[in-house]
């Protein structure tokens, strides 16, 4: 259910953010793009979805980093709804910058055409991704391909959950305990690695005594180099608590494979 508490948490924030004046606890946030690449600027026509936008240039955008847990294909919930409203107060009819990673042929467009970008008011250098995890609109969700502004979308996502914003008034992390109740939907759990194994080159952490029904997180061997290319060794991650985040399947227990680093936070040493 939509709480009042809820409700209040965000037009608190919006206050701040959309009518800012002596007492506004915080402006926009704005972020540091040095890891993506300035493609140019347009103006936004239209916002057709909390998460894509028609631009003067003809491009339609499909914002990199976020996740709306309650808008689907056949229906949009009251986060979602609220996330369609601040982006057309936001943005619709200004002149934004479009910064997108800077692998020329890869992470720049999904299947849909759509062009994959971070977006920036350029009056003001509002963050678009920024404002919505901000407000608690959206959680933070990164990809192999687009992973260049995860630690300043957390900062922002920790805030946010921290204050009780929008979707946090609610939703709470996963333990591994709890993970199996919800099954088929991206998650974030959060919990100790109890051990790390390699079986046919594919890693595992473990979050139990019984990989069979424990929760667990898995690295395919193809998805292993991009965490070398970092310097990243998962088993590094034995014995400390992390934060992960995907799509939460049933397999042998509760069970999320993630092909990036930035999908994990370490939380302990």
């Amino acid at each position: 259910m939509f709480k009042t508490c809820s409700i209040l948490a965000i037009f608190v924030a919006l206050a701040s953010f959309l009518w800012p004046g002596p007492a506004a606890a915080q402006p926009f946030p704005q972020g540091n793009y040095s890891a993506l690449r300035d493609v140019g600027k347009a103006e936004v026509l239209e916002v057709i979805s909390p998460q894509t936008m028609k631009l003067s240039n003809g491009d339609i955008i499909h914002l990199s980093g976020v996740y709306f847990t309650d808008d689907t294909p056949h229906h949009a919930g009251p986060f979602a709804v609220t996330a369609l409203k601040v982006l057309k107060d936001m943005i619709e009819g200004e002149t934004v910058l479009i910064y997108q990673t800077k692998k020329k042929d890869w992470g720049r467009t999904n299947r849909m055409g759509h062009t994959l970008a971070h977006i920036v008011r350029q009056k003001d250098k509002a963050w678009v991704q920024g404002t919505l995890v901000g407000l608690g609109l959206a959680q933070v969700q990164t990809s192999l391909r687009n992973p260049e502004m995860a630690a300043q979308l957390y900062a922002l996502e920790k805030a946010a959950r921290k204050d009780k914003t929008g979707i946090w008034a609610e939703t709470q992390v996963l333990t591994p305990e709890s993970a199996p109740e919800h099954i088929n939907s991206f998650q974030i759990v959060e919990g100790a690695v109890e051990s790390a194994a390699l079986k046919k080159n594919r890693i595992y952490l473990n979050f139990g005594n019984n990989w069979r029904d424990d929760f667990t997180v898995s690295i395919s061997p193809e998805d292993r180099r991009a965490f070398s290319k970092k310097g990243v060794n998962p088993f590094d991650w034995n014995g400390k608590k992390i934060r992960v985040r995907g799509w939460l399947e049933d397999y042998n227990g509760a069970y999320i494979e993630i092909d990036h680093p930035e999908a994990i936070e370490i939380l302990s040493e």
